[in-house]
């Protein structure tokens, strides 16, 4: 499928027969400098150098599939488009001027263009696999993976820098609140993640704080703006819960959630949203010395300790109230301590480095992905199945942003892999 950005791709890395060019019109041409490609409007590349005939032209490039695209986009009647010094096409099925009468120099690239190229971009376009390069990933060696596995991750953690950004500014740009509220989206999971922020919302770090040291009001605070201890309980622990959130309740103004914005049906009982708020309580309770850490970050296993957390005594034998369980210790798993530094704690790190312009604790968290084991989901699995080597988070994440970014939309033209593959 020939389009835009393809020829757009084929003359910026010009990716073409390009001896012994002619123009439509019969005159030689020489491309000393394709131009720099511009993403906004105007024409397609600025400031190219072209020696048509014996004049050696500075100016612009424009690209069309055919050239009456000039016309249809009328670039005749917009004077930004004066200064183009030559008119790429596919096909050229209209001989154009310029506004001004003199002739627009066109170079046609149907014929210049390899087959194997227009072949690859077309089966890539046109497939509907996962992974639409996955035939050709086992080519490429680890030096690529390396550099360009670290550029997708530091896109990937820009892209988490506009969730972290909204809640800073959400959070009266405090840094502490910001990555409570972060944590208890992380918490949440995919099915009570909004829920989750809505409590951290409702119930903010500072009101948390003045009850630090008292895990049962801590909990209080939280089930009770959960909206889960509107009901009449058997148990004694939720209604002692029970009584201090009403007090609370009066004496800080709160306003809780309802229960039923919570969802408990499908989940396994270890990410029941009553469990999920246990943690954040514990978090709260043990959190007094955390924030110095953060904002000094050094390392993973400096950081990792505070997010060892548990449950109260309660929630050992229970996963919902007034239904006993059998008891066991229950402790987050070091899979979902993992996955709490990757969506939460280093995004927050790598945050905080930039708004301190603070590029070795940014390099620090860069590095720290790489001593995280890698994330097991289908998307990794399916890169693993196609012969990539994934040893580490910093590769997880990278093929999660690849996949996302590049391969899903098919924005296969921006994409490393793919310039290597035509290689």
């Amino acid at each position: 499928m020939i389009n835009e950005e393809f020829l757009q791709f084929i003359w910026k890395f010009q990716l073409y027969n390009f001896s012994n060019l002619v123009s439509s019109s019969g005159s030689s041409i020489l491309v000393l400098n394709p131009g720099v490609q511009n993403l906004n409007s105007g024409p397609d590349f600025f400031n190219a150098q072209i020696q048509i005939g014996e004049i050696l032209w500075f100016g612009d490039v424009e690209v069309h599939v055919k050239s009456s695209g000039w016309l249809e986009h009328k670039h005749h009647e917009d004077d930004s488009y004066d200064a183009v010094v030559l008119h790429v096409v596919y096909e050229e099925d209209v001989a154009l001027t310029r506004g001004n009468g003199s002739k627009l120099h066109c170079l046609v690239l149907r014929d210049l263009i390899p087959d194997e190229y227009l072949t690859a971009y077309d089966t890539l376009y046109r497939s509907d696999s996962r992974i639409p390069c996955a035939y050709a990933l086992p080519s490429l060696d680890r030096f690529f993976w390396q550099s360009y596995t670290d550029r997708l991750l530091v896109e990937r953690l820009e892209n988490k820098q506009i969730r972290v950004r909204e809640m800073f500014r959400a959070s009266n740009e405090n840094y502490q609140e910001c990555f409570y509220r972060l944590l208890s989206y992380t918490l949440g999971l995919k099915v009570n993640k909004i829920p989750m922020l809505r409590l951290a919302e409702q119930t903010p770090l500072r009101l948390l704080q003045k009850h630090r040291l008292n895990r049962l009001q801590l909990e209080a605070l939280l089930f009770g703006q959960s909206g889960m201890l509107h009901r009449v309980f058997k148990d004694r622990y939720p209604q002692k819960l029970k009584v201090e959130y009403l007090f609370f309740k009066e004496k800080y103004k709160l306003h809780p959630l309802t229960s039923k914005e919570w969802k408990f049906f499908r989940l396994r009982p270890s990410s029941f949203p009553s469990l999920r708020i246990s943690y954040l309580a514990d978090f709260v309770y043990k959190s007094e010395l955390l924030f110095d850490t953060l904002f000094q970050y050094k390392s993973i296993e400096e950081v990792r300790r505070f997010f060892e957390l548990e449950l109260s005594d309660y929630w050992q034998s229970h996963y919902v109230f007034d239904k006993k369980s059998r008891k066991s210790k229950k402790i987050l798993g070091q899979g979902t301590i993992d996955l709490i530094m990757i969506n939460t704690i280093l995004p927050f790190c790598f945050f905080y480095a930039k708004q301190q312009s603070n590029e070795a604790m940014m390099m620090r968290v860069l590095d720290s992905f790489r001593a995280i084991k890698y994330e097991n989901n289908k998307i990794v699995r399916s890169f693993k199945e196609a012969g990539v080597h994934v040893k580490s988070a910093l590769m997880s994440q990278a093929l999660i942003h690849l996949h996302a970014s590049y391969c899903t939309p098919r924005n296969c033209l921006n994409c490393r892999v793919f310039n290597q593959i035509l290689k």
